[in-house]
């Protein structure tokens, strides 16, 4: 399944995910990139379904929703969030001791 990181329009960044959208909201944004905070993941509307988070050692966003648990590298994710990329993959997360 591919799945893609874009600015939106509206400075959000959305998360598409076969034929799923999800949004992280302009204001998580900061909180996310500069100071590592976990941030809700959202579909159309209010309604949490995962969340995004800075992994432990700083170089990574992890993101989990219903549709499955993705990363993508934290200077990757700057730059789409920043308007500097127009669009990043997402990798699928395995956890740990599977594959």
């Amino acid at each position: 399944m591919s799945a893609t990181l874009r600015l939106g329009s509206d400075d959000a960044v959305y998360l598409l995910v076969g034929r799923e959208r999800y949004r992280i909201a302009p204001d998580d944004l900061r909180g996310l990139i500069f100071h590592g905070h976990a941030v809700p993941v959202t579909r159309e509307g209010p309604a949490i379904v995962g969340h995004a988070a800075v992994n432990p050692a700083g170089r990574a966003v992890k993101v989990f929703t219903v549709s499955g648990h993705f990363i993508v590298p934290l200077v990757s994710f700057r730059r789409v969030a920043t308007g500097e990329a127009r669009s990043a993959p997402l990798f699928p997360l395995v956890p740990e001791g599977w594959g």
